[in-house]
């Protein structure tokens, strides 16, 4: 479900920060989950303004699943209840007055792990850097991230490579093939380590053995793509390899689900066209199809809305192949008039 409702509880629709947040909220938080908190103010304070999780990402530069760890940090913190529906689709997300202040306190990812609240972004003392300056692993892990990144480490930088080893329990071993990984993949941004490093946690990601697995259903999926895009003779431009990051990491996606997206691309297009695969993905994510039996629902619902009403289709181009995945617009869902379909045969 792409659109969510966005209301207030007990107060009037503003745009401007309460001070209780600032002063007690704002400090234990990190500062994606700020931005979001900030964001949700902001489209209160517009009444025109479109809301959907989705937007709310590209809004602010991050993934789907960092939305919904922040939407997570601020229902503990008491200051939004999420609505879901039988589902257990988001369908509301209710802000409610912050009153009472925040302790600090440790917040479960995975398999008994735990992080604290403030994530990444926690700032070391002098006294704690020069404790943990006197592990051998952390100097090694600093060197080593030095030298991937061809460059010193900011002090920012350094206490997030601290935190991995410090607060995430991550092992010396893993963070290496962590930033080995993030530079061979074209990303030397330790922004976008953090959130590989976050991701990894909460996928219960322990070893480097884990990790390359997960590098191996890249490549899996790679794979696929080049087969069904037919891509042979070169590698993935660096654009390129940024859509499969996000439909495999990002995503979440399988590779049966984005080779049949490549397909259908093109079946459409007559080409392989990144950003249409990455526009049927989209839709796909949007109404929560993940499997190929709930794109196939999908289908169905999409195929008896244009029966019911044909003008919804009228624009729709010609395929080149129908079958019980190819008689539709891909990109043309009316996903308000499918609910309404799915919620009338329920």
């Amino acid at each position: 479900m792409s659109d969510v409702f966005l209301r207030a509880a007990g107060t009037d629709t503003m745009t401007s920060v309460p001070n209780v947040f600032i002063d007690s909220y704002m400090k234990d938080a990190n500062g994606e989950y700020v931005k979001v908190y900030l964001y949700l103010l902001r489209c209160l304070g517009d009444e025109g303004m479109d809301f959907s999780v989705a937007g709310m990402a590209d809004a602010l530069d991050h993934t789907q699943r960092d939305i919904s760890r922040a939407l997570s940090h601020w229902e503990k913190a008491g200051l939004l209840r999420l609505e879901y529906t039988a589902d257990g689709e988001l369908s509301g997300i209710c802000l409610i007055d912050p009153v009472q202040p925040v302790l600090p306190r440790i917040v479960p990812i995975t398999q008994g792990r735990t992080s604290f609240a403030t994530g990444p972004d926690y700032s070391y003392s002098l006294d704690e850097l020069q404790l943990l300056g006197k592990d051998l692993d952390v100097q090694e892990i600093l060197c080593v991230t030095e030298r991937y990144l061809g460059r010193p480490l900011s002090s920012t930088e350094s206490n997030s490579v601290l935190y991995w080893y410090d607060g995430m329990d991550m092992s010396a071993d893993l963070i290496e093939y962590l930033v080995e990984y993030c530079v061979e993949h074209g990303h030397k941004s330790i922004h976008y380590m953090n959130k590989v490093a976050m991701n990894w946690a909460e996928d219960g990601i322990t070893t480097v053995e884990q990790a390359k697995g997960t590098d191996a259903a890249f490549n899996s999926v790679y794979r696929i793509v080049a087969q069904d895009f037919g891509i042979s003779g070169r590698n993935l431009t660096p654009p390129e390899r940024d859509y499969l990051d996000k439909w495999t990491g990002v995503m979440g996606f399988s590779g049966e689900l984005i080779g049949e997206a490549c397909r259908r691309t093109i079946l459409k297009t007559g080409r392989a066209s990144f950003q249409y695969a990455d526009s049927i993905l989209n839709s796909w994510s949007a109404a929560g199809a993940y499997t190929m039996d709930a794109v196939a629902k999908l289908d169905a619902a999409h195929k008896q809305v244009v029966k019911l009403h044909p003008s919804k289709n009228a624009n729709a181009p010609a395929t080149a192949k129908k079958d019980r995945f190819h008689n539709f617009n891909e990109r043309g869902y009316d996903y308000d008039a499918i609910q309404t379909l799915l919620i009338q045969q329920q």
